[in-house]
This record gives structure tokens, C-alpha cells and sequence, in this order.
């Protein structure tokens, strides 16, 4: 087996949780052992590293907003959720970037698994019951791959639905509609078990997915240091001019809801697996 660092990173605020795992994967060096960092964050919302938040959010929002370094969608992040970041050397990751998600979430499945839940991967997502109730993201950060996902516990569709930025107010609504069909939790299929046991049951599935050992471990003294730098670089962004999904926003594998201007009038429309499940044409 190989030897790996398992790190309890506790309950973050928002910058320091993502500038922990980032400053983590900064200070490793190509050999070095892998590392499973395990953490809760405070209420926010977090962007994927090519987002930009004038465009995919709503001007005033009573939550802290962060760019992570890592791809994928806009997501609340609190503290209903288990985080877990794999931060490994690129030989130990897939050869191929695109193959990180299959390889990440394996172990993450089988957790859901042995507490009961028929969890199973499509894409980058984990869906339950037919909606998403994980996503994920992976980049390279210095010499390392570095791939995140989550226990969703509770997810509350609602205060995330008007985080999201909307050219009408009747976006919102379907927005908080189509996430409550394309989304789930933990709460809604079964009682979230202890945190104690949600991570030990997940220590246990990485050492099999892996092949590594994991021991309990702190941050050291380069880790620490690369944490203290990244806390200023996330903390001001540069924007990306760019929205993920144009007019809209992607609730999960295959659901989108997209609403666009043409004229006075508006154009919304939600769809599943490239079918529009629900469409309405208004005047503005």
C-alpha cells in the first residue's frame, strides 16, 4: 500500500477552507504522498475557476462568494456538507484529466453504498434516485491533481436559487423548481448519519479505491506558508468575461435552464436530456 496523509481541516470560513487545500496542493512535490483533506465551510457560494461572477450571479447577495481554483459550476457550499479533496501526485492520478471524475468519485460511490443508498456516477455528477446529489471539480495545482466533491447532507434550494443571476423574476422561480427535481440529499432518502462515521466509512473506501494507507496528519510548515499566499490570491479574482452556460445555468448532467432576450420579449425554457421539458415566451 502507499503511504498517505489524511488531514481534518475542520469548520472553515469560506476563504480559509479553499486557500487550505489550494496552499496543500502548492507546497507537494512530484514525489511526495498523496493527501485526503476532509473539511466543512460556513455559507457560501463558490465559482468554478473560468466563472465570472457579474455574470452567473445576482448583484446583491448576503453570502461571501468565492472563485475556487478548480473547474466546474456554481455551488452552494455550508455547513450541511462533507467536503473531501484528493490532492495527489499527477503519477498517481489517470494519465488523462477527463478521467479524474470516474477515478475520484469511486470511492465517494461506495461510500453512499455502504450506508445503503444506490449511488452511481454519470459524468462529473453522482446522481441518487434519478437527481444529482454530488457534483465535482479537478484541476492541476503545482505538481499535483487535485480533485473535490461532497456529502451533500441538506441542500437548501431555495437561498440558492436567488444567489443565481436572472434576467426576470419568474427565473427564480423555475430555477427553485427545477433544482427540487434535479437535485437531492442525504435528509430526503435516509437520517445523514454521524460526521464520525461518515468520514471513517470514507477513510476506509479511499484505502481500497487507492491502495493507500492513511494516517492522521497536520499542515506543515511550506503547507501552511502556500495557504497564507493563496489567501490573497483568491480573494481577488480576475474575471473570466464569461458565463458558463449561455442565458443560464446547468442543474445537473442533464438538466438546463436557460432564459433569453429577444425584443420586449423574454424566452425561458427548462430541459432534460436535450428535450425542452418546459418552455414560456413573455413580454418584458
Amino acid at each position: 500500500m502507499i503511504a498517505a496523509r489524511f488531514l481534518d481541516i475542520g469548520l472553515l470560513e469560506p476563504l480559509a477552507f479553499h486557500a487550505t487545500y489550494t496552499g496543500i496542493a502548492e507546497a507537494q512535490q512530484r514525489d511526495a504522498a498523496p493527501v485526503v483533506a476532509w473539511g466543512r465551510s460556513t455559507p457560501h457560494i463558490s465559482l468554478g475557476q473560468s466563472q465570472d461572477r457579474r455574470l452567473e450571479l445576482a448583484a446583491d447577495l448576503d453570502v461571501p462568494v468565492i472563485t475556487r481554483p478548480l473547474g466546474g459550476g456554481v455551488v452552494w457550499i455550508d455547513e450541511a456538507q462533507h467536503c473531501l479533496i484528493l490532492v495527489a501526485p499527477r503519477a498517481l492520478a489517470p494519465q488523462r484529466p477527463a478521467d479524474w471524475f470516474e477515478w475520484g468519485l469511486a470511492p465517494v460511490v461506495a461510500t453512499y453504498r455502504r450506508f445503503g443508498l444506490q449511488a452511481v456516477r454519470r459524468e462529473q455528477d453522482i446522481w441518487l434516485a434519478g437527481r444529482k446529489i454530488a457534483g465535482s471539480g479537478a484541476a492541476t495545482i503545482g505538481q499535483s491533481a487535485v480533485f473535490a466533491s461532497s456529502f451533500l447532507l441538506r441542500f437548501p434550494a431555495g437561498k440558492f436559487a436567488r444567489c443565481i443571476h436572472s434576467a426576470s423574476p419568474g427565473f427564480h422561480d423555475w430555477l427553485a423548481a427545477g433544482l427540487r427535481q434535479a437535485m437531492t440529499d442525504w435528509q430526503s432518502h435516509q437520517p445523514p448519519p454521524a460526521a464520525a462515521e461518515l468520514q471513517r466509512v470514507f477513510r476506509s473506501e479511499v484505502e481500497r479505491a487507492f491502495g493507500w494507507r492513511l494516517s492522521d496528519s497536520g499542515l506543515g510548515r511550506a503547507e501552511l506558508a502556500a495557504r497564507d499566499a493563496a489567501l490573497g490570491e483568491l480573494a481577488d479574482p480576475e474575471p473570466s468575461g464569461r458565463r458558463q452556460v449561455a442565458d443560464g445555468i446547468k442543474l445537473n448532467a442533464a438538466t438546463f435552464l436557460t432564459e433569453r432576450r429577444s425584443g420586449l420579449c423574454i424566452e425561458r425554457s427548462l430541459s432534460v436530456d436535450g428535450v425542452v421539458i418546459r418552455r414560456c415566451s413573455t413580454a418584458d
